[in-house]
């Protein structure tokens, strides 16, 4: 019922819909919502407040879950109470692969699927606050540069919008624009779109801005870039990492400020980077997040449907801790990148939109999906699978519409691996 009222309220149109977007976030998710601000702002979580949420989920884990208390049998630690942080060092660090084949053994109302950034899909399911929770942290992350709610933002994420140059979604008071179409198409309605609205804010894919700048940078005239500069001044940039030149060209170039997170489907981790130079601050009252051998591992403390405790993200980091034990920062040293391939037209598509931007239902059928760009306007899919499927088979699971890319579809054995063990998305073969 939620999700059909949600959908209803992304296609209000804009007259109707700026009134809709003026209701106050504590009232649309009501108290998870209300309950996860009034801990952020609390200040700093300690160690005492981790290991009683730790304890929660890890006791709850054990008692109901055949596939948690299978593995905690395996590991002796049924009995194991959790009273320190050097408590929960014991308990088994658990990965996709491990979690993907047993997911039958869990159930709940929202299942939901990634790509991850590191190419692996993943099924899984979260609670009905999981949102809730999520967003209170994001707001916290962009009121800290200016953000209120009742900003217009302009957004690019790779929504496919078909022939549509942008979308109203009253639902976060943003325009959407549609990163599969030349910017040069519809670069008057865009800027005439910020002038109108006072649009001070870009959110999205690092690639996606940068693409969507360098555009406006060769399409724009002097009057449309001078009216940009003057208006738009803050990026907020999420789900990938953002790679130097990326950021570099957004300040030096444009001059905009900017603030990126660290957040993945699975919700058992959110930071942010406080002062733009790779360390990301955990929020504790998110999850536990810890660095394990430079693999950064994350633990959610309210999602009983399908708990992830001690939960291996994909990503290596260098992490720095607090004098109480917890984990103060981390530096994302591999995984999240700004890759992207070119379409017929030389038009460049990012491929966090393009993959993963799209809830494909690739992800609840392959184990692995990567890209190679074999010249310019073609490109291949490359997945391995526990089953054998036809390059037809495999195209027919993604979203590819409104591209201009002619794919084929290839079927590994294994994934294609760097030096330091991660699987990049895009590969070069």
């Amino acid at each position: 019922m939620r999700h059909s009222l949600k959908k209803i309220v992304e296609n209000v149109p804009y007259p109707i819909g700026s009134i809709l977007a003026k209701v106050p976030f504590e009232w649309r998710f009501g108290s998870a919502y209300t309950q996860s601000l009034n801990e952020i702002k609390l200040g700093a979580i300690d160690g005492e407040y981790v290991v009683n949420n730790f304890r929660k989920i890890f006791e709850y884990a054990k008692v109901h879950l055949p596939f948690y208390q299978d593995l905690y049998s395996k590991a002796n630690i049924l009995n194991l109470k959790i009273n320190s942080l050097s408590d929960i060092h014991q308990v088994p660090i658990v990965t996709k692969n491990m979690i993907r084949s047993q997911l039958n053994s869990f159930n709940g109302s929202k299942l939901l699927n990634t790509g991850g950034s590191s190419g692996e899909p993943f099924a899984f399911y979260v609670d009905e606050n999981a949102f809730a929770r999520e967003w209170a942290h994001m707001h916290n992350v962009w009121t800290s540069i200016g953000y209120d709610y009742q900003d217009v933002k302009l957004t690019l994420r790779g929504k496919n919008l078909g022939l549509k140059p942008y979308h109203y979604n009253p639902v976060h008071n943003e325009f959407i624009i549609n990163t599969y179409l030349p910017l040069a198409n519809f670069v008057d309605d865009i800027i005439g779109l910020i002038d109108r609205h006072q649009i001070r804010f870009l959110h999205g894919y690092p690639s996606a801005i940068y693409i969507f700048l360098k555009e406006l940078e060769q399409c724009g005239n002097s009057v449309q870039i001078a009216s940009f500069r003057k208006t738009v001044d803050i990026c907020l940039l999420g789900s990938e990492y953002p790679v130097p030149y990326m950021t570099q060209y957004l300040t030096n170039f444009w001059g905009l400020k900017y603030i990126s997170w660290y957040g993945h489907s699975e919700m058992c981790i959110y930071a942010y980077d406080e002062f733009c130079n790779n360390h990301y601050k955990p929020f504790h009252s998110y999850g536990y997040a810890e660095v394990v051998d430079e693999r950064l591992i994350g633990t959610s403390y309210h999602n009983q449907d399908m708990p992830l405790i001690r939960y291996d993200t994909g990503d290596i980091v260098n992490g720095e801790h607090h004098e109480n034990g917890l984990l103060a920062t981390f530096s994302i040293m591999g995984g999240r990148s700004g890759d992207y391939i070119i379409d017929k037209n030389n038009k460049s598509i990012p491929l966090t939109a393009l993959i993963f931007g799209r809830h494909h239902d690739a992800f609840t059928h392959l184990k692995s999906v990567q890209v190679r760009q074999c010249s310019i306007g073609s490109a291949e899919i490359l997945v391995t699978s526990d089953k054998i499927y036809n390059n037809n088979e495999i195209l027919e699971m993604f979203d590819l519409t409104n591209t201009d890319i002619d794919f084929r579809a290839k079927l590994l054995n294994q994934p294609i691996l760097t030096e330091m063990g991660k699987m990049p998305l895009l590969v070069d073969i």
